[in-house]
């Protein structure tokens, strides 16, 4: 069988770029499988792309007019989990494209246990109030029991459901689909997620960026929540109105927010959000191992090239109708 041809891009202004190193994946993509180019700038990129019937891509990168620079290319790996970008871009039908899902799962279940237990344990209250000087003891009991609502059921909402049940909560779920989880007690579908916001101590926000998700969560929304309730943004930023957000906060509408997406980011000096009341943010590297994610992405491009050599269904592969 012949060695297939790789491109490989790294946007040197990526988090991701000193992850993916040149050596690291020619140690990982073994020479009879794979001939193997590597770049970081714009010219490395046009010279490998003419080239290249496999790009991996970690970054953002140019991919306009695909069929002329790229006459070869069959698949891009793309080595994060958000591709509403690379949709945006209008690749071309015959182009797979594949990325990261299922990377994340085991930082996504503890962050998200952490970012619960932040909002059970009063931590964004007790740090705006350390931030005023104020003394403000808040006692809270445990979770268990409690009820956390996730919208998203894809590899970040179950391991964070997973993480939460075991601390006894109840888990409500939604899902495009609503298929049963055997970590959720109640799963919904669709807008169904609305009915049971007047019961639901915690929001957790696990979904990919669509169209049929962006703005789901409003001042509609939030409204129904209880004044007691949490907000955790573990999937996209522009998913939640961040200024209602604020604006409850501000107001004491609702009692905190954790946030590891945002509307803008980075986030910028001034932005309203750095000094929303019981709010804590954490500037989206809250699932990020920066020791086994690029073996972990690695690990799963080598396997899906073992299946596109062989003519086999990819795993980890975007359906550009469903825009994940």
């Amino acid at each position: 069988m012949q060695t297939t041809r790789i491109h490989v891009q790294v946007n040197p202004a990526s988090s991701l770029a000193e992850a993916f190193t040149e050596p690291r994946l020619r140690a990982a993509l073994p020479a009879a499988e794979a001939a193997l180019s590597f770049g970081t700038t714009p010219d490395a990129l046009e010279a490998g792309l003419a080239e290249a019937e496999v790009l991996l891509l970690a970054g953002n990168a140019p991919l306009h007019d695909l069929p002329r620079r790229a006459p070869r290319l069959r698949w891009i790996g793309y080595t994060s989990a958000g591709v509403e970008w690379l949709l945006k871009a209008g690749l071309p039908p015959q182009v797979a494209l594949t990325n990261a899902s299922g990377t994340h799962i085991p930082k996504a279940a503890e962050y998200a246990l952490l970012a619960v237990l932040m909002l059970n344990n009063q931590i964004p209250f007790f740090a705006t109030a350390a931030r005023q000087g104020r003394w403000a003891p808040k006692p809270a009991g445990t979770v268990a029991g409690k009820t956390v609502l996730i919208l998203g059921m894809g590899a970040l909402g179950g391991a964070a459901a997973g993480a939460l049940a075991r601390q006894g909560m109840r888990v409500i779920g939604n899902s495009h689909s609503g298929r049963p989880h055997p970590d959720v007690a109640l799963m919904t579908q669709g807008d169904g997620f609305r009915a049971h916001l007047p019961e639901t101590d915690v929001l957790v926000i696990a979904l990919p960026l669509t169209p049929a998700t962006e703005g789901l969560v409003g001042a509609a929304e939030l409204d129904l929540l209880p004044r007691h309730a949490g907000v955790v943004n573990i999937g996209r930023g522009e998913i939640l109105d961040a200024e209602a957000l604020a604006d409850r906060l501000d107001d004491g509408r609702l009692a905190g927010a954790v946030l590891d997406a945002l509307p803008v980011e980075p986030l910028p000096p001034g932005h309203r959000l750095w000094t929303t009341p019981n709010l804590f943010i954490t500037p989206h590297c809250g699932l990020y191992d920066p020791a086994e994610y690029a073996p972990r992405c690695l690990e799963a491009f080598r396997a899906n090239l073992l299946r596109f050599r062989a003519g086999e269904p990819l795993h980890q592969l975007v359906d550009p109708g469903r825009g994940y």
